[in-house]
């Protein structure tokens, strides 16, 4: 089980009750100003990859040796996903460029790795940079807590969203799935963003 590597060589042990003890540098200790929903007291982790379990993360407490989250980019499973947030949202996280954050969703394990499902409702921000994250809570009704992985994927999820007529006409294509709304206007499809 590896951090993310930053550059920094001071590196701490970390007690933790699924890895053990780990190495981490305090470089790679992401802040969450807010904490997680029913985690707010618990504002530092480090996320933690495992090639053997690729594409999924762990989002490890550093403050919380048995507190744990398996995360994962929803792009992979989910292509039609959009996240749509004000810019006031990730001001605590200091997102003003999207392309600087990354998007991350929880994932639940159920005792039937086929009924795998995410979070779509509460995704995670990063900003990458900043080592900062925070997670939202999308008002758009087409997301739930439980979207499930590996089955039964809605068709809005299953393939990129549509260009709108600009970007045919000029033949440029949306790279980013999610966007940052102006600040005065209030949107149906949600309240939640920033993308990689």
């Amino acid at each position: 089980m590896n951090a993310m590597q930053t550059g920094q060589d001071a590196a701490v042990k970390l007690p933790t009750t699924r890895f053990g003890e780990i190495d981490v540098r305090p470089a790679d200790i992401v802040t969450l100003p807010e904490g997680l929903l029913g985690f707010n007291q618990f504002r530092r982790y480090i996320v933690l990859e495992d090639p053997e379990q690729a594409p999924f993360l762990w989002l490890q407490s550093a403050d919380e040796s048995d507190l744990a989250f398996v995360i994962v980019d929803p792009f992979l499973f989910f292509p039609g996903y959009e996240v749509q947030v004000k810019p006031q949202e990730l001001s605590s996280i200091q997102v003003e460029d999207i392309s600087k954050a990354k998007i991350l969703t929880i994932v639940t394990i159920p005792p039937n790795p086929m009924e795998l499902t995410a979070n779509l409702r509460g995704p995670l921000v990063f900003n990458v940079e900043a080592k900062l994250a925070k997670q939202l809570v999308l008002i758009d009704d087409r997301y739930n807590t439980k979207h499930s992985l590996l089955k039964d994927i809605p068709s809005y999820l299953a393939s990129p969203p549509e260009k709108n007529s600009s970007e045919k006409k000029d033949g440029k294509h949306k790279k980013e799935k999610v966007e940052i709304l102006p600040g005065d206007e209030r949107s149906p499809k949600g309240a939640g963003n920033a993308g990689d």
